[in-house]
């Protein structure tokens, strides 16, 4: 299993590039996401190859100003299960946000 908790400051393309474990191998993985942004106007995406997992422009809980990622209530993609490829994660932010990614292999 691969976690991390990552915290963004800038608008861009990929908040995982050149993370090792953003290949997905094998037979896939089952994907969790948690997020929370500083400003109404943070959003965030991930997609695996083309394909979609959370659309990109989705707003995210405004609370990490407090340092915080609440994983009751900040959860954006619940035990997703994606097959073998690259994550890509667009971010848009005007402060910060900060996001917990935890991936299982299948």
């Amino acid at each position: 299993m691969a976690t991390i908790r990552a915290r963004v400051t800038a608008t861009t393309a990929n908040a995982l590039q050149n993370q090792k474990f953003a290949i997905i191998g094998g037979n896939g993985a089952v994907i969790n996401l948690w997020g929370c942004g500083v400003s109404a106007t943070d959003d965030i995406g991930l997609s695996i190859g083309s394909t979609e997992i959370l659309a990109q422009g989705t707003d995210i809980n405004i609370e990490s100003s407090a340092d915080v990622i609440d994983t009751d209530r900040d959860q954006l993609i619940f035990n997703a299960v994606v097959g073998p490829g690259q994550l890509y994660m667009p971010v848009t932010v005007t402060t910060e946000m900060q996001f917990l990614l935890s991936i299982n292999p299948v």
